[in-house]
């Protein structure tokens, strides 16, 4: 019976969206320049744009090819990647920000995927 990873499946998604707005928007981190500042001063919205698609690649070809290491891989790029927005968030916006809470949830969310690999990897 094909299990089918829905964390893992919904993280993916999430960072090929963020991949798809960061190509299409070359501006992002001037149009939101407190919560994004880290972001631009590490890479541009281009250069992240492909991490996100190569974390949502490695995550699905994880999946599909039934690789604990690839969706082991996957997912602790997302975490850090999520955890990194959080803490652009907190930084621009503060704790009470609907940002930071969010991609927090998603971190942990990755994380926790990480240990359910394992145990899902039908």
């Amino acid at each position: 019976m094909l299990r089918i990873p829905i964390i893992e499946v919904i993280l993916s998604i999430i960072s090929a969206w963020w991949a798809v707005v960061l190509f299409n928007q070359q501006d992002l981190f001037e149009k939101l320049p407190t919560t994004y500042e880290f972001f631009s001063s590490v890479a541009n919205e281009w250069q992240w744009g492909i991490v996100f698609l190569v974390a949502a690649s490695v995550k699905i070809f994880g999946i599909l090819l039934k690789s604990e290491a690839l969706r082991k891989i996957g997912l602790t790029m997302s975490a850090i990647i999520y955890g990194l927005i959080a803490a652009a968030y907190y930084l621009g916006s503060g704790w009470f920000s609907v940002g930071f809470g969010t991609f927090a949830a998603l971190s942990i969310m990755a994380f926790w995927g990480i240990r359910e690999v394992r145990i899902r990897n039908g």
